[in-house]
């Protein structure tokens, strides 16, 4: 099933700091609520509101399993006039040093009274930035999460700074919860973390998906949407199950997701310490685009 995502937003302080360090225009928005914990039946989210009543901000952190990497939406009326072709990066504070991601979906995330705020979904990056030439990022310690303070998006000569305050609290509870995901498949944690291998497809994910697949009749304006979900594939390499974790658009993006990847989909199956082939998980991100090929890209490197 899809989840559409409404936005509530509370009371919230804003300041506005022209003399950020590299920064031209600095927006910093402080926290207004301390952080919610979602212990969701497919994902588990940390969520705080940030801004003012006229200049609201929503920031999730989402999970659809253990590990570093996470998807962060970032929803506020800030954002309004980004598009798809926006250069746009996101670091984090207070050093703001390499970018942790810089690719990225705009949607319409609704609000009360039928209107909508933008959002920024940022897919499968880590507190440690993304792969460069193959290789992939250091892992996250705890150490390094409490040390991050804010998150901060630019673009051109703008920037959005969050004050999160310190991470380290908020994640070690995110990895509680997503140790309780991995329990409710089926699947022991300890052992899907030390896995040897996990699952890797045995076909480009891009062909997973047919590039004339949007649902032309779902949404009138053929806007862009984004669908996660999550693929169990057992210890001989076959799709046991889809599930749609999140979607943003209409529900039909999430039906045609898991009809076409539970046909098309194969894998080389996980294996354990021993080497022995064992059930595991595989989590995809799908973006919808009309009149281009729709582009898959669970687990991409970079």
């Amino acid at each position: 099933m899809s989840k559409t995502h409404s936005v509530a937003l509370v009371a919230m302080v804003a300041v506005t700091l022209a003399s950020a360090p590299a920064m031209a225009e600095t927006m910093v928005l402080t926290a207004s609520s301390p952080w919610q914990m979602d212990n969701g039946a497919d994902s588990c989210s940390l969520k705080r509101g940030f801004g003012t009543t006229d200049n609201p901000a929503l920031l999730e952190i989402e999970r659809l399993g253990p590990g570093d990497r996470f998807d962060a939406t970032i929803t506020g009326r800030a954002f309004d006039g980004v598009t798809g072709a926006t250069h746009l990066t996101l670091k984090t504070g207070p050093d703001a040093g390499e970018p942790i991601a810089d690719r990225f979906t705009v949607a319409d995330a609704p609000i009360e009274g039928g209107k909508s705020l933008t959002a920024l979904i940022f897919s499968s990056t880590t507190f440690n930035g993304f792969s460069h030439d193959g290789q992939a990022p250091t892992p996250v310690t705890p150490e390094h999460e409490a040390a991050i303070t804010s998150l901060i998006v630019s673009w051109g000569d703008k920037a959005v700074q969050l004050g999160t305050g310190p991470l380290g609290k908020a994640m070690a509870a995110m990895r509680e919860c997503t140790d309780g995901l991995v329990r409710s498949w089926g699947l022991d944690p300890a052992q899907q973390a030390s896995l040897s291998a996990r699952p890797v497809p045995k076909s480009s994910p891009d062909t997973w998906i047919a590039a004339n697949s949007y649902p032309f009749g779902a949404d009138n304006r053929r806007r862009p949407g984004l669908t996660r979900a999550r693929l169990l594939v057992d210890a001989s390499g076959a799709v046991s199950g889809c599930k749609v974790v999140d979607n943003y658009g209409d529900s039909a993006f999430a039906t045609a997701a898991c009809e076409q990847m539970t046909s098309k989909a194969a894998f080389s199956p996980a294996l354990d310490q021993a080497g022995k082939p064992v059930a595991s998980y595989y989590q995809a991100n799908i973006r919808w685009k009309v009149r281009r090929p729709m582009k898959q890209v669970g687990q991409r490197r970079r």
